[in-house]
């Protein structure tokens, strides 16, 4: 998994998955640190409409009209049906690009949603799921999921000869299933997400804004206390990525990550993304 991860509370949070060239959300300054891998996004997927997480929608959608690179390959846009501020993006971006050399496509999604990936080997899908974060404002998680095959459980320790004997005779679907692996979760801004929603995610980044809960004044963001719950509820088996991490904590963040997790003993690795910094997560 290639993940390059950017994120300053208030200011920009964006993340770009390499394998399937998908961007999660559009902070300020995206395409600008992304330089030509913006050419290479296929899709993007809107978690919610405040500014650091769309801004960079506005330099993203020109630079791929204008700059040196492939200016016809389409870009679809996916974002929580309903959302008004994304709508006036929408609005202020057909007003200010009527020229678009390639194809740009809106497409609301629900929770509950399935967005079909193109995939070299195995199948994999967007599934979209419910956060909270502020009232009145609809807002969406997404999940990288891939269709897997595994042996049945029944035939654990079969001798090897057994199982080629089933396959010639019935076919591979006589010792195989099939099962669903989440590879990625991300949450956008929110209050603990759901662990049912990213069940068993390899990685899942979550909202990390205050490192302290007494720093918290409303309950729009989360906690690393509240993230590492999520993850060890979830059975993150990976690594929990915490980002959207409040600047006040900057010049202490490796003290306060050594205090907060000296005791834990969690089973996943445990990566608070630096405000500001971009971050690669393999």
């Amino acid at each position: 998994m290639k993940l390059l991860v950017y994120s300053k509370a208030l200011y920009s949070t964006w993340i770009y998955y390499s394998p399937d060239r998908i961007l999660f959300d559009a902070g300020e300054a995206a395409s600008s640190i992304l330089g030509n891998k913006a050419f290479a996004i296929r899709r993007i997927f809107l978690s919610h409409g405040h500014a650091d997480h769309i801004a960079g929608l506005v330099g993203l959608v020109n630079i791929r009209n204008n700059a040196m690179g492939d200016r016809e390959k389409e870009l679809t846009i996916y974002y929580p049906k309903g959302n008004y501020l994304i709508s006036e993006m929408m609005a202020f971006l057909a007003r200010t690009n009527r020229h678009l050399a390639y194809d740009l496509e809106w497409i609301p999604l629900l929770p509950g949603e399935r967005v079909e990936l193109l995939a070299a080997q195995m199948p994999r899908y967007i599934e979209t799921f419910p956060t909270v974060h502020v009232d009145n404002e609809e807002s969406l998680g997404y999940s990288i999921v891939e269709v897997r095959h595994r042996l049945k459980p029944e035939l654990a320790g079969a001798p090897q000869s057994e199982i080629v004997k089933a396959v010639r005779s019935k076919g591979r679907d006589a010792v195989t299933e099939t099962y669903h692996q989440r590879l990625f979760s991300y949450g956008g801004d929110s209050v603990g997400l759901r662990p049912a929603f990213v069940a068993e995610t390899e990685v899942l980044c979550h909202d990390t804004t205050f490192l302290d809960e007494r720093d918290r004044k409303e309950y729009k963001h989360a906690t690393l206390a509240e993230a590492i719950a999520v993850a060890r509820a979830a059975g993150v088996k990976k690594e929990l990525v915490c980002l959207h991490i409040s600047s006040r904590y900057k010049a202490k963040l490796r003290e306060i990550t050594e205090t907060a997790l000296a005791n834990e003993d969690l089973g996943f690795k445990v990566t608070l993304v630096p405000p500001g910094r971009i971050f690669a997560v393999d």
